[in-house]
C-alpha cells in the first residue's frame, strides 16, 4: 500500500511554516508558501461541517484542561477580548490560549503527521462519533507541544491569521486553483487534481459537487439609469429573504447544497431520495418526467403552514434545520438552472435558461415556486417595480441581464445587481441610539472596542425633563472605522465601569465587556434594513444588518430616539417591520448625478495664451478653513446689499465647495438673496432644485456648526426638489412643527408667523365661504360661522357682544359705510349723532338691532327672529 504525502510531513513541520508566514513581511508571505507548496504540493484540510464557536472551545479546553470554571485561567480563556493588566500577548483567540495553557502542553513537539491531523479534524466534525469529543482532544492535545496547540485551534477555527488571502494562497498553489475551487468547494479534490503545476486544467460544474453561486452586484435605485445606456434589456425579479441553496438530481438521487457548502440532504425535511425528506418527495411529484438531471440555484424559503405566507431569514426558525412539527416547512423558489439532463447551461444566455427551466417542474404553493420574472428595457419600468416592492415590504428587487452567462463565485461585472431601499440615502427611516456598552475586538481591534451596544430612552414622566431610564436595543460594528474606535477609546477611556449603570435595563444575553452611562455618552445614527422581535432585548424587537451612518457629536445624550419613536415604526402585528420610510420617485433617478463616460479622443497640442483662464470664481486660491461643503456643487445667484454674491461664493470656496455659475443635475443647493430677478424666480418655478435663502447660508457657515454640514430646514428653503420635500415631510408638518422635537418660544412664533402667511394665502371671501357651507351643512348654514355675510358696526366700541359676533364670521366695521348691513347698540334708544350717521346714508334694508340678539343667537347656535330686538 503506498504511503500518502501528507502521512510523510511531519505537522510541526506545517506549524514551522505557517509560523514563519505570520511573522514574515506582506511582500514576502507569498513567497515562503510557495517554496513549501513547491516541497510537498499540500494545502491545510477543511472540516466537513461547522464547528462551534470560539466561546464553545474555550469551554471544551476548559473541561480538557481541568481548569476549573471559576479559575483565572478559565475567565482569561472565556474572556480573551478583555486586556489584563498583566499583559498577555495575542492578537486572536488561538494565541491567547497558547500563552494561557503553554505551561499544561508537553514541551517537546509531537511526531505527528498531517494526516493524523486530518483524521483527527475528520473526527471531530464526524456527525457519527465513536469516542466523547472532550476524550479525543486529551488524546491530541496530551502529546502537541504548544505552538502545535496554536496552530490546531486555528486550523479548527477556519482562521489563520497569515495575512494573506485565500485567494493569493490557492494561485501559489496553480494558476488554475482559484477557478476549480469555485466550481467544487473542496480543498482536497482541487490539491488531487492539480498535483502538476505545470499541466492547465479546466474544470466544469458537476452535478452532486457544489460550486459556488454567482453573486450579485449592488446598486442604488438612483444609478439603475446607466445600466440601460445602450439599450440593454433585463429581467426582474424579487430578492427573497431566505437561504441561497442549489438543488442537484440526478437518476432520482438528491442533494442540497447551502451558499457556502454545507450539504443539508440529510437533515430533516430534505433526503436523498423521493421517500426520504419532504422536499425531496416534492420534487419527485412535481419535476418533468422527462428529467433525469438538473441542477437548480435558488432560495430555500420557510412556508408557515398555517398563516399561507412565505416567512424570513430573520425569523426565529433556521430552514435547513425545519422538522415536522415546526410552524414553517421548506419552500424552494427557484431563478436559474444550470444544468439540464447532463448539458450545463451555464454558458447560455439568461433568458434562453429562464425559458428551459419554465419547463422543468411544475409548481404547487408552499412547496416549490418559480421566480416570477418581469422583462424591462428602460429605468421607467425598474421603478415602478421597485416602488411596488416597497410598498409590500418585500426585501428588494434584483435585475439580471438577460444576456448574462452564468459565472460562479463572480459579483462585479456580471450583469445581475441588486437593489434595496437601504443602499439609499433617503428611503430608509434611521435611528438615533446612544452607546450603553462596548465589547472588546480581536486580532487588529484587539484592545480596542469593536462593537457597541445601542440604546432607546423611556420617555420622562414630566415633559421637557432629560430621560432617566435607558433600554437596550441592538449592537453594532460595521460603519465604524479603525480612526473612529481609536477616538472613541480616547473619548471613553475613563468613563467605562464594569457593572451595568442602574438606569440601563440590559440586554437577556451577551451583555458588553463594559458599560457607560448614558450622560457621559454620545449618539450614534444607525441605520438598518428592520425591525424585528427579539426576546433578547428588553423592547422585545431589535434592528436587523445595524451599520452606523453618523456619530452625532451635535446632538446631546438626551435628545436619544425614544421607545415610543422606535415602537413608532412598527406599523402592523408581522414580526419583521421594514424601515423604508417612503415610497421611491422618478425623481430620485432623474436628480442623482450622473456618471460620465470619458471618451477617448486625439492628442493635440495645447495653446498657451497670455490671459490665463481659471475654473473659479477667483483667480487666487482661497484659505480653506473646513470641508464643511467638500466636493458639493453650489450656485449663487445673487446676494444683498449686505452680503454680496462675490463675498458669498468667496466663504464657499473657503470651505471646500464647488462653485458653479450655472447648476447641473449634480447640484446640492441654489443660494438666492432676492427673488424677484428674473433668473431668481426661473430657477425657483422649474423646481429642480434645492433654493436657499442667505439665513441657511448665516447659519451653517458660522463657526459654531463648522464641526458637521447640518440639515436644510424647512423654513430655509424657498422652493425645493421632490426628495427633499419628502425627506423634510418625515419630521415637520406644513407649519414648521416637528414632530419629535419639543417646541419653545423660537419655534412657536415661527410657526404661527407660517400660519399667518398660509391664511393670507388661502383667505376666502363672504361668496366663496357660504358657498363652503352649502356644500358642507344640511340648511347651508355652518354652526361656528351664524353671522356670514353680515357687516356689523357696534355703537358702543367696548360692547362684549362684538367678540362673539367676530367669532362667528361676522364683519365689524369701525364707520357705517355703504357695505353695513347691522347696526347693534346696546340700549332701547339711538343716539342723536348715530341717526344722524343712519340718515345719510341711502341703504333701506340697514338694520338696527340691541346686540343682545347676537348673545341670545351664540347660546342656541341658531339666527333667532330678530322682531323682540329691534330697534327701527
Amino acid at each position: 500500500m503506498s504511503v500518502t504525502l501528507e502521512a510523510k510531513i511531519e505537522f510541526k513541520k506545517l506549524c514551522n511554516i505557517l509560523e514563519e508566514i505570520t511573522k514574515a513581511h506582506a511582500s514576502k508571505k507569498a513567497n515562503i508558501l510557495e517554496k513549501f507548496i513547491q516541497h510537498c504540493r499540500i494545502i491545510s484540510h477543511k472540516l466537513k461541517t461547522e464547528f462551534p464557536d470560539m466561546k464553545s472551545l474555550a469551554n471544551l479546553y476548559i473541561r480538557v484542561f481541568c481548569l476549573g470554571k471559576h479559575s483565572k485561567d478559565a475567565h482569561k480563556l472565556i474572556q480573551y477580548k478583555v486586556p489584563t493588566t498583566k499583559k498577555i500577548a495575542g492578537r486572536d483567540f488561538a494565541e491567547k490560549a497558547y500563552y494561557i495553557l503553554q505551561n499544561r502542553l508537553p514541551r517537546e513537539s509531537s511526531d505527528f503527521t498531517i494526516e493524523r491531523i486530518n483524521l483527527f479534524l475528520d473526527d471531530i466534525s464526524s456527525q457519527n462519533k465513536t469516542v466523547p469529543i472532550d476524550e479525543m482532544f486529551k488524546i491530541l492535545l496530551g502529546k502537541t507541544n504548544a505552538l502545535e496547540f496554536k496552530w490546531i485551534t486555528r486550523i479548527i477555527l477556519k482562521d489563520l491569521k497569515l495575512g494573506i488571502r485565500k485567494k493569493r494562497i490557492l494561485e501559489v498553489f496553480h494558476p488554475d486553483a482559484n477557478s476549480l475551487f469555485d466550481v467544487s468547494s473542496n480543498l482536497r479534490y482541487v490539491c488531487d487534481t492539480l498535483y502538476d503545476p505545470q499541466l492547465r486544467y479546466h474544470h466544469d460544474i458537476k452535478v452532486f459537487s457544489h460550486f459556488k453561486p454567482m453573486l450579485l452586484e449592488r446598486c442604488r435605485i438612483e444609478d439603475i439609469e446607466k445600466l440601460f445606456s445602450e439599450g440593454e434589456q433585463y429581467f426582474v425579479q424579487a430578492k427573497y429573504d431566505g437561504e441561497r441553496s442549489q438543488l442537484h438530481m440526478k437518476d432520482d438521487k438528491y442533494k442540497y447544497f447551502t451558499r457556502q457548502g454545507y450539504d443539508i440532504t440529510n437533515n430533516s425535511g430534505y433526503g436523498e431520495t423521493s421517500s426520504s425528506g419532504f422536499m425531496s418527495s416534492v420534487f419527485g411529484r412535481l419535476l418533468n418526467p422527462q428529467i433525469k438531471s438538473v441542477i437548480l440555484d435558488g432560495e430555500l424559503m420557510g412556508w408557515h403552514k398555517e398563516k399561507k405566507v412565505l416567512g424570513s431569514k430573520g425569523m426565529s426558525y433556521d430552514v435547513k434545520k425545519l422538522s415536522k412539527n415546526s410552524h414553517h416547512q421548506p419552500c424552494f423558489v427557484a431563478f436559474d438552472i444550470i444544468m439540464h439532463n447532463d448539458v450545463l447551461l451555464d454558458n447560455e444566455s439568461y433568458e434562453k435558461r429562464l425559458e428551459v427551466l419554465k419547463d422543468v417542474f411544475t409548481e404547487e404553493e408552499g412547496c416549490l415556486l418559480l421566480c416570477k420574472t418581469i422583462k424591462v428595457s428602460n429605468s421607467e419600468e425598474v421603478c415602478k417595480v421597485f416602488k411596488e416592492c416597497i410598498r409590500n415590504k418585500e426585501e428588494g428587487i434584483v435585475l439580471k441581464k438577460c444576456d448574462s452567462k452564468y459565472k460562479p463565485n463572480v459579483r462585479d461585472n456580471n450583469g445581475c445587481y441588486k437593489i434595496k431601499a437601504e443602499f439609499s440615502d433617503d428611503l430608509v427611516q434611521d435611528v438615533d441610539l446612544v452607546i450603553l456598552g462596548g465589547y472588546y475586538g480581536d486580532g487588529k481591534f484587539m484592545g480596542l472596542m469593536k462593537s457597541f451596544l445601542m440604546g432607546v430612552a423611556s420617555p420622562p414622566d414630566i415633559l421637557g425633563e432629560n430621560p432617566l431610564k435607558f433600554m437596550s436595543v441592538v449592537s453594532v460594528s460595521n460603519g465604524l472605522s479603525m480612526d473612529i474606535l481609536k477616538e472613541f477609546w480616547k473619548m471613553f477611556e475613563d468613563k467605562w465601569q464594569t457593572e451595568c449603570p442602574k438606569n440601563v435595563v440590559p440586554p437577556r444575553l451577551d451583555p458588553p465587556n463594559l458599560w457607560i452611562s448614558p450622560e457621559n455618552s454620545i449618539i450614534l445614527t444607525v441605520r438598518a434594513t428592520e425591525i424585528t422581535q427579539s426576546n433578547d432585548y428588553p423592547l422585545g424587537y431589535s434592528l436587523r444588518f445595524p451599520r452606523v451612518k453618523n456619530v452625532r457629536t451635535d446632538k446631546p445624550w438626551y435628545s436619544v430616539c425614544t421607545t415610543n419613536e422606535l415602537l413608532s415604526l412598527i406599523k402592523d402585528t408581522r414580526p419583521i417591520q421594514k424601515l423604508t420610510k417612503r415610497e421611491v420617485n422618478y425623481e430620485d433617478i432623474e436628480n442623482a448625478p450622473k456618471v460620465k463616460i470619458r471618451k477617448t479622443t486625439k492628442p493635440h497640442l495645447l495653446k498657451f495664451e497670455e490671459t490665463p483662464t481659471t475654473s473659479n470664481t477667483f483667480n487666487n486660491s482661497p484659505i480653506h478653513l473646513t470641508r464643511l461643503f467638500d466636493g458639493k456643487e453650489i450656485c449663487v445667484i445673487n446676494g444683498d446689499d449686505k452680503l454680496p454674491k462675490e463675498q458669498i461664493e468667496e466663504i464657499l470656496l473657503q470651505h471646500k465647495a464647488k462653485v458653479v455659475q450655472t447648476p447641473s443635475k449634480e447640484n446640492y443647493c441654489v443660494i438666492v438673496g432676492n427673488i424677484k430677478t428674473a433668473r431668481a424666480s426661473s430657477i425657483i418655478q422649474s423646481k429642480k432644485y434645492d433654493v436657499m435663502t442667505l439665513d441657511w447660508f448665516k447659519r451653517v457657515t458660522k463657526e459654531e456648526n463648522w464641526s458637521s454640514l447640518q440639515d436644510f430646514l424647512p423654513w430655509d428653503l424657498i422652493c425645493s426638489c421632490e426628495s427633499t420635500k419628502h425627506r423634510l415631510e418625515q419630521f415637520y408638518d406644513d407649519y414648521y412643527d416637528h414632530y419629535t422635537v419639543d417646541a419653545d418660544e423660537e419655534s412657536l412664533l415661527r410657526s404661527f408667523k407660517r400660519i399667518e402667511e398660509t391664511v393670507k394665502n388661502v383667505e376666502l371671501n363672504c361668496i366663496e365661504a357660504k358657498e363652503i357651507d352649502e356644500e358642507l351643512f344640511v340648511d347651508g348654514i355652518s354652526p361656528y360661522s351664524l353671522f356670514r355675510g353680515m357687516v356689523g358696526y357696534f355703537n358702543d366700541q367696548s360692547d362684549c357682544a362684538k367678540y362673539e359676533f367676530r367669532f362667528m364670521a361676522g364683519t365689524i366695521k369701525e364707520t357705517v359705510d355703504d357695505s353695513v348691513t347691522h347696526i347693534f347698540v346696546n340700549k332701547n334708544s339711538i343716539e342723536s349723532e348715530l341717526q344722524k350717521l343712519i340718515d345719510d346714508k341711502s341703504q333701506t334694508s340697514l338694520m338696527i338691532v340691541k346686540s343682545e340678539w347676537i348673545k341670545e343667537c351664540f347660546k342656541q347656535d341658531a339666527i333667532i327672529p330678530y322682531s323682540e330686538y329691534l330697534i327701527q
